[in-house]
């Protein structure tokens, strides 16, 4: 059965992330892992674990207080009630590396404070360490989100280069809440604009005939002149969960702006970045 990854770092951001992770298991119907990890840390050039734990067996739960909460809500949930290990591991081996490799792990979990001075460099720590070497979609929750459920997925992305596979998956999240899935359509740099007309044929034609989401929508950001993207997207559509792919587009410029420049000025959701 597929599996989520929780990143356990002891820190509340962890906790918060997890609960949303169970919420997220229990809808999905798949099970979760805990992986209990060294804290990420700052000094490394190249964003580098710089400690490990001292080493832990394989498989040996260390029932922590995290286990025991999730365990907790797990039993007080009516519907399906996901198997849930807790493993720790030192991150210079591999450990973690290798039980995705023997795993089918949909996605990874971590949690973030959003509004440290640091924030940006904790979100390509995780993008290097996580998304770049596990090769599945990374789900950042951030602190301040207080909501367990999504209404609005909204993906920022080019028609052009809009991956079925993405759209699918996003149709299958935004199944569980029977929640709206927009694609936000805005063109790559360099590459000339599309006609309204042409951007519909390509999303009913090319997307949302091979999708079969009957929530599935499409909306064209204006390209004529300058923006804030973010206000629009988050602000104007009302996302609550912001999908973007690692290193596409305007990939550095709206991470940066969101978890360094322009945080506090929204109410931040989460974000999923797929593996480009």
């Amino acid at each position: 059965m597929k599996s989520i990854i929780i990143i356990n770092d002891q820190s509340p951001e962890s906790e918060h992330a997890a609960v949303f992770a169970l919420v997220l298991a229990q809808r999905l119907g798949v099970n979760l892992i805990l992986a209990n990890l060294p804290a990420l840390k700052l000094t490394t050039e190249e964003y580098g674990w710089t400690e490990t734990l001292q080493e832990v067996r394989d498989a040996v739960a260390v029932d922590s207080k995290l286990m025991k909460n999730l365990l907790k809500r797990k039993l007080l949930h009516p519907g399906f009630k996901p198997l849930i290990q807790e493993l720790s591991f030192s991150c210079e081996n591999g450990d973690l590396y290798r039980l995705a490799g023997e795993n089918e792990i949909l996605m990874v979990i971590k949690g973030l404070d959003e509004f440290l001075p640091h924030a940006l460099l904790n979100v390509n720590l995780a993008i290097n360490n996580l998304l770049h070497k596990i090769h599945v979609p990374l789900l950042i929750v951030p602190s301040s989100w207080s909501e367990n459920e999504l209404k609005r997925l909204v993906y920022l992305t080019d028609l052009r280069f809009c991956g079925l596979g993405t759209v699918k998956f996003l149709a299958n999240l935004a199944t569980c809440w029977d929640a709206n899935l927009v694609i936000a359509h805005s063109s790559a740099s360099g590459l000339p604009l599309m006609e309204t007309s042409q951007a519909e044929e390509v999303f009913n034609q090319e997307v949302s005939l091979n999708v079969g989401y009957n929530k599935l929508f499409l909306n064209i950001l204006d390209q004529g002149e300058s923006m804030d993207t973010l206000e629009v997207v988050v602000s104007e559509m009302k996302a609550d969960l912001l999908v973007l792919v690692d290193q596409h587009f305007h990939f550095n410029f709206l991470t940066q702006q969101y978890f360094k420049d322009k945080c506090s000025l929204y109410n931040p959701v989460p974000i999923l970045i797929f593996p480009s």
